[in-house]
């Protein structure tokens, strides 16, 4: 524990695993290192294929500390996972923590302050520093794509460095810019909105924060509160980069479709379908430097868009397809998730 009478927060840690034995366990003393712990941290274990349960059990006996294992007969996928835990939880708040990740000292303590000092807030999060083997990045997720002073006020008091979002949908649209191990929520709310979506890859948490976004206020608490790791077991591979458009493109086609119940008005609509194209574009580049076959293979994959036949494909950006073509010959270029 974090001290000898610790304070306690009405809040559950839900942290989803998939053979992460190895990595388990850091994040697991991150929670236990809190300034202000939480009522219990709530592990779903998704039919994983090493230890990774046993290593949980281990740290809860050696600890002492209050943690809940659930154990899924099936892997279904993280989405899946952590819906099954807003579930189970009893608090009123619940913070993600995935099992590579780490929360920092303070996380608990700050959002869930922040929420019970904001009447009408369904979301409270601050940032995340990226860890890699070779550096770390500061303010990676959230402060160092968006300029708070356009889309956020500031709240209480200035040493708090705390802002509410003026219109969080259309602020998450284009894309979640939110750390899921850096948030905090009213569980009632995830509930009420269907939890995460499930069958997507990659994504569901973007999604999710839509859906939370039409419940009430965002809050962003200006600094880092977890570590988010880069490492060998995440880093991903070429091909990649092309998946997670194509995954983009699945999400606004349910968004398109009011597939999610995310509701958009007219001009979030054609904010989106400026998103779509932009993102069309983007695919049409990534998949070229895979090669021609794979150019030729992700252009029938766009979600919601008719397949084209392969003459209108490659005439739609003849400079990608001239570009697949000189890839074939060279190997594809390494891609990471940054």
């Amino acid at each position: 524990m974090s001290s000898s009478n610790p304070t306690f927060l009405d809040v559950t840690v839900i942290m989803p695993s998939y053979n992460r034995s190895r990595l388990i366990t850091r994040a697991l003393d991150s929670v236990r290192s809190q300034s202000a712990l939480p009522r219990e941290i709530l592990v779903v274990d998704d039919a994983s294929t090493d230890d990774t349960v046993s290593q949980v059990e281990a740290w809860r006996d050696r600890t002492g500390f209050p943690v809940r294992i659930e154990r899924l007969a099936k892997n279904g996928g993280v989405a899946a996972a952590r819906n099954r835990a807003m579930e189970l939880a009893t608090t009123r708040y619940v913070s993600f923590l995935d099992s590579d990740d780490e929360h920092l000292p303070g996380t608990l303590a700050l959002l869930v302050s922040a929420l019970e000092e904001s009447p009408g807030a369904v979301v409270a999060f601050g940032d995340a520093c990226k860890v890699s083997p070779v550096k770390h990045i500061p303010h990676a997720m959230f402060g160092a794509k968006v300029d708070i002073t356009t889309i956020a006020e500031p709240i209480g008091e200035p040493e708090q460095g705390r802002f509410k979002l003026h219109d969080p949908k259309s602020t998450f649209l284009q894309a979640s810019l939110i750390a899921t191990c850096s948030a905090c929520f009213i569980r009632e709310d995830a509930l009420a909105v269907g939890g995460m979506p499930v069958g997507y890859k990659m994504g569901s948490d973007w999604l999710f924060w839509l859906r939370l976004a039409q419940r009430g206020d965002f809050i962003f608490v200006r600094e880092d509160v977890s570590l988010v790791h880069r490492h060998p077991d995440n880093l991903t591979k070429p091909g990649a980069a092309a998946d997670t458009s194509i995954a983009k493109l699945a999400g606004y086609a349910a968004i398109l479709n009011g597939d999610l119940g995310i509701a958009v008005d007219p001009a979030q609509r054609r904010l989106v379908e400026e998103f779509v194209d932009s993102r069309i574009a983007l695919l049409r580049y990534q998949s070229s430097l895979l090669g021609f076959n794979s150019y030729l293979r992700y252009g029938t994959m766009v979600p919601g868009r008719a397949r084209r036949n392969i003459v209108g494909h490659l005439l739609s950006d003849p400079k990608s397809a001239v570009r697949s073509l000189v890839y074939s010959w060279r190997s594809p270029p390494q891609h990471t998730s940054d």
